[in-house]
């Protein structure tokens, strides 16, 4: 009883991980769906996990090296390559937030595929520690999701939210 007091089992642990077991989810049917659907859901998706995401409680680590990844090169490859064919032309965008930019003479281009799945391999990540239910790794992996979600994952989410806002209004008049 005295592990659902755990900081893992908080309330805003637990909605996020309902919203990123649905996003993992949306992700790994990519290769069924079509771009409109694709681009649309995913313009809903990518705000709704930067929110649960800041909402996340701190979490201290007590033992390292308890976690693991999940999300194989082979996996992560795979829902690249079917991101990016789906998307297309679609795919590229230009980033001025690149800390690259400053020593560029031409633009920065960033790929919402790369960036997808991403955010896809962070969260899987945690969710499969998390299913483990193991309070220790649950506070190891949400220690290491707020150090992604600062570094990474959720920039990328910021990212990707404003080539995403541009394909939706793109696609809405290409595709049927």
């Amino acid at each position: 009883m005295e592990d659902f007091q755990h900081v893992g089992y908080s309330k805003e642990v637990i909605e996020f991980v309902a919203v990123v077991k649905e996003f993992c989810d949306f992700v790994e049917t990519v290769p069924q769906m079509r771009r409109k659907d694709f681009v649309q859901r995913l313009q809903k998706f990518i705000p709704l996990i930067y929110l649960k995401g800041a909402l996340l409680p701190e979490s201290d680590v007590e033992e390292e090296g308890l976690t693991e990844d999940f999300v194989t090169e082979e996996q992560y490859n795979f829902l690249y390559s079917e991101v990016h064919r789906l998307l297309g032309e679609y795919d590229e965008y230009l980033e001025v937030f690149d800390d690259n930019m400053q020593y560029s003479e031409t633009p920065i281009v960033h790929s919402i595929a790369e960036k997808v799945c991403d955010i896809y391999q962070d969260l899987k990540n945690f969710i499969s520690s998390f299913r483990c239910g193991i309070p220790e790794v649950i506070g190891e992996a949400l220690w290491q999701l707020n150090n992604n979600f600062e570094l990474y994952w959720g920039k990328a989410c910021t990212e990707v939210l404003r080539a995403v806002h541009y394909v939706v209004f793109q696609v809405k008049d290409d595709e049927i």
